[in-house]
């Protein structure tokens, strides 16, 4: 990641003075780094990309052995409306809407520790100690623009936990999310830099501004670096338009649903998070994170799944999809969810599961993915795969196709270097046939 350490100069520090004044934390959550300008793109598709930190148990949700003894567990598997497909009894909303999504059974080459396999999922490429790769969410905002005012990227942390890093790479921080602090089922959730300090008006943020460009205007031919810097101001540009953007405050405002609509997707972190998803890809948002943290149970796992965790995973993510396709967004939105790895087959002494990176399930939906369809499989114990769905690498590269995006085009490093989005992997065929 760059670093500036050349010290400001007479506009930076202006721009600092008055900008400071307004409160824009907003303009660095949109970057301080341009690198050339981001191509115009009418395909208006969006992702929506639901992590469950900690790795969720396959075995315990899409690919239960109910005939392998100890192995099993304590869950019993139902049925859902896609024949031939059981989950488990914890998941009943997303077993009626088996129709609208593909359960990805047999993903193989995981990685069994939190923050590297959380890196492969996020990025479809193995970490390596030279270089950060983008997440996909950050090759989406990069490949899409957003409408004027509305942010290409929001993250969701809900609940984050083992090491989970989000990051732009190499792609640099103009590429990074905007990143929303809270809990959206909380009564006073907010959105801390969409509001003024101070309750100050938008008059006199626009004052601000004003008198900004017009000492930027006084110093143009001052500077040495203006190509440099006003790449910058195309940023500050772009915050002050998600301020002033009324259909991004509206979005951001989920006292604006219905009761009913809130109680579908849960009155949970995981549940309003989805919702407010849904609302943010409505007003043109390209990319969503929801990071739901807590899978990694090597204590109590059927405790914690049946309380805590599979619930309102289920309420939500079922809602969104329904939602999303009576609303006809599924067609040109994606939605992903999955944890870094798969659990171990064994239970160990303390009713947990452990970390098992030889095989994991993973959910898509959307964007020309044809749902109710089961890919890959795995043995009598869930340990290894024996019909290969394909990769995290694999998976990644789906994803993008799904969003007409090239996983092998070739962007620039820092230094210059070309670097293809995804290393190896390719598109799995059967998930768009």
């Amino acid at each position: 990641m760059p670093t500036y350490c050349d010290g400001l100069r007479r506009r930076e520090l202006l721009k600092a003075g008055l900008l400071g004044g307004v409160g824009l934390g907003l303009a660095d959550l949109l970057s301080m780094e341009a690198r050339g300008e981001v191509e115009e793109k009418s395909r208006g598709k969006s992702a929506i990309f639901i992590y469950l930190d900690g790795g969720q148990s396959h075995l315990d949700s899409w690919d239960m052995k109910p005939e392998g003894g100890d192995i099993a567990g304590e869950f019993k598997p139902i049925d859902t409306n896609l024949p031939g497909l059981r989950v488990c009894e914890h998941m009943p909303r997303l077993a009626r809407q088996a129709d609208k999504y593909a359960v990805l059974r047999g993903v193989k080459g995981a990685i069994g520790v939190h923050g590297r396999g959380m890196q492969l999922v996020r990025s479809g490429n193995r970490p390596r100690a030279s270089l950060v790769y983008p997440d996909l969410s950050s090759v989406v905002s990069k490949e899409f623009r957003s409408p004027v005012g509305v942010p290409p990227f929001v993250s969701l942390p809900i609940k984050t936990s083992n090491a989970t890093t989000e990051t732009a790479g190499y792609l640099g921080v103009a590429y990074r999310s905007f990143a929303v602090g809270g809990d959206p089922s909380s009564k006073d959730f907010s959105v801390r830099a969409l509001s003024t300090p101070d309750g100050m008006k938008l008059s006199r943020v626009d004052a601000r501004r004003s008198l900004m460009h017009s000492i930027d205007t006084a110093f143009q031919n001052v500077e040495l670096e203006n190509e440099n810097l006003d790449g910058m101001d195309r940023f500050y540009q772009q915050a002050f338009d998600i301020l002033r953007s009324q259909s991004t405050r509206e979005a951001f405002d989920l006292s604006r649903e219905k009761d009913e609509v809130r109680d579908q997707y849960g009155r949970t972190s995981v549940g309003q998070a989805c919702l407010l998803a849904r609302r943010l890809v409505e007003v043109g948002v390209r990319a969503v994170t929801i990071d739901f943290g807590g899978w990694d149970t090597h204590q109590n796992n059927f405790t914690s799944l049946k309380n805590d965790l599979l619930p309102p995973w289920d309420a939500a993510l079922a809602a969104l999809l329904e939602d999303l396709d009576q609303r006809g967004l599924l067609e040109t939105t994606l939605v992903f969810s999955s944890g870094e790895m798969g659990r171990t087959p064994t239970i160990n002494e303390n009713a947990g599961r452990d970390h098992w990176g030889t095989a994991m399930s993973m959910l898509m939906a959307g964007a020309g993915v044809r749902g109710g369809q089961v890919l890959g499989a795995t043995d009598e114990k869930g340990a290894d795969v024996t019909d290969v769905a394909g990769t995290p690498e694999d998976v990644a590269a789906s994803c993008l196709q799904a969003l007409g995006i090239d996983s092998q085009m070739e962007y620039a490093t820092a230094t210059g270097r070309p670097i293809q989005i995804i290393r190896d992997g390719a598109p799995i065929g059967k998930l768009f046939s």
